[in-house]
């Protein structure tokens, strides 16, 4: 089962049936979906077969603000990886209701998940990746510390407007190093 990890100004924590309707709420939004590559939900019953799917991988957090637990959004790890030459790591992907955009919410949240794959999870490395178009999920990707890697076209993703995905990447050494730098 997923923990709970406490920020400054946010919660992440398990997804629960009782987050339907805030999932629903910003997963509907035309401007939240197709930037991350997926399209809005167009009902309840589309919304709850993801939020069953994100209950049963455990793998997915739900992002609240602080004191309230409404969830505004999500965080978590897809793709995990296993080889020989990079060790174990993982994509993470990200969502937030655009009432909250540019507020620092998602910058927090994505520090959190990075130290929580390193320190607890022993994670290798972390990638991440967004829509050529989509600035502001750069812009908070290049906060937390990531390294530019390469484009490449889309594979699978629902947005047909998506033709090139950016993907960064951090690893544990990378991570522990910056940490060792801001504490000096």
């Amino acid at each position: 089962m997923l923990p709970e990890l406490i920020g400054k100004r946010i919660i992440l924590r398990p997804p629960r049936q009782s987050d339907l309707v805030s999932f629903f709420y910003y997963a509907s939004k035309p401007s939240v979906g197709p930037s991350a590559g997926w399209f809005p939900h167009q009902n309840l019953d589309e919304t709850r077969k993801v939020l069953d799917l994100f209950i049963r991988e455990e793998n997915i957090f739900a992002i609240t603000i602080k004191p309230h637990d409404v969830m505004v959004g999500t965080i978590g790890f897809h793709n995990r990886q296993i080889d020989q030459v990079n060790g174990e790591g993982c994509e993470i992907g990200f969502a937030l209701d655009d009432t909250y955009w540019n507020k620092g919410y998602m910058t927090e949240a994505v520090k959190i998940i990075i130290d929580y794959a390193f320190t607890m999870l022993k994670f290798d490395y972390l990638m991440v990746s967004h829509a050529d178009f989509n600035l502001a999920s750069k812009k908070v990707i290049e906060k937390c510390g990531f390294t530019f890697k390469y484009k490449t076209h889309k594979t699978i993703i629902e947005n047909p407007e998506i033709s090139e995905l950016w993907y960064y990447k951090m690893t544990k050494e990378d991570y522990f190093q910056n940490e060792k730098r801001t504490i000096n």
